[in-house]
């Protein structure tokens, strides 16, 4: 089953943090899965169950909580903080009952890890900086509901299907989990057209960790000698979109799959039209939306 969702825009401060109202937004925009309220915090835990709750009353699935702060930033004291909060947020993730919490494996520089590269993301160090993140905060929390997942990233060493098979397989902790976005696996015009077959890669390697997703396209951008490319809404680019819609969604597991990055409420809108006329022209069932 494929749940799929996206953004909400409430209108205040105040709708903001009512998770009641938030699902109802949610309702209206036509998901059947939502982000984690940003106001949540591990030290209010009656704002937690209340959250709950009410995405739980309208049958709405959380697919994740996120966080994307640098772990490995080059300075000692933002990199310890930032895998403090890294803690909390898993900690928030498995109270609420969210599918993951989500961050990038980082990037060795000092500030937020996708605004400065270093060719030492591609390192072994790097990936087993990765490994190493991962068991702790699993073993830390001992989940049982939320899953700790990197999501797929190109300016570092989870950057393709075989690279977070090898990381699925090195962690080794039940409790660890994949974030697919196909949109970041791209990285060339051959893989923008055969998107598919990364997709049905994915799907080969490591089908039972699959636990959430992030669905945009991309496009080329013209005139351009070198590759360039650039996200956009769901059936706005140039990437056939329906085999990654088909092949999550025939996992026997609930997988969640996530519109982000869209500009407003209408962007939003289009996307998850999008998504639902791809569903019904492909006859592509165990898709919720």
């Amino acid at each position: 089953m494929l749940k799929v969702g996206g953004h909400v825009f409430p209108k205040n401060e105040k709708d903001a943090r009512d998770p009641e109202k938030l699902a109802r937004l949610a309702g209206e925009m036509g998901y059947s899965a939502v982000y984690a309220p940003e106001y949540l915090t591990i030290d209010k835990p009656e704002e937690i169950r209340e959250a709950e709750r009410a995405f739980k009353k309208e049958n709405l699935v959380i697919a994740e909580v996120g966080y994307w702060e640098n772990m490995l930033d080059t300075r000692p004291e933002y990199r310890r903080k930032n895998r403090e909060e890294m803690l909390k947020r898993f900690q928030l993730a498995e109270e609420l009952g969210a599918g993951c919490v989500v961050n990038t494996a980082g990037s060795y520089c000092e500030g937020e890890g996708y605004k400065d590269h270093n060719p030492k993301n591609f390192s072994e160090e790097h990936f087993q900086d990765a490994v190493d993140m991962a068991r702790y905060f699993i073993d830390e929390v001992k989940p049982k509901r939320a899953y700790f997942t990197y999501e797929v990233f190109m300016y570092n060493s989870v950057d393709s299907p075989k690279q977070y098979e090898r990381l699925v397989r090195a962690v080794d902790r039940k409790m660890f989990g994949v974030h697919l976005d196909l949109t970041n696996m791209l990285r060339q015009p051959r893989e923008i057209y055969q998107a598919g077959k990364i997709v049905e890669e994915c799907v080969r390697l490591f089908p039972d960790k699959i636990i959430s997703s992030h669905i945009k396209d991309a496009r080329l951008v013209r005139p351009a000698i070198t590759t360039l490319i650039e996200e956009a809404v769901p059936g706005q680019g140039e990437v056939d979109l329906a085999p990654y819609i088909r092949e999550l969604a025939a996992l026997p597991r609930t997988i969640t799959m996530m519109m982000e990055h869209l500009k407003d409420e209408e962007e939003y809108l289009t996307g998850i039209r999008f998504i639902r006329d791809t569903v019904r022209e492909g006859d592509i069932a165990g898709v919720e939306i």
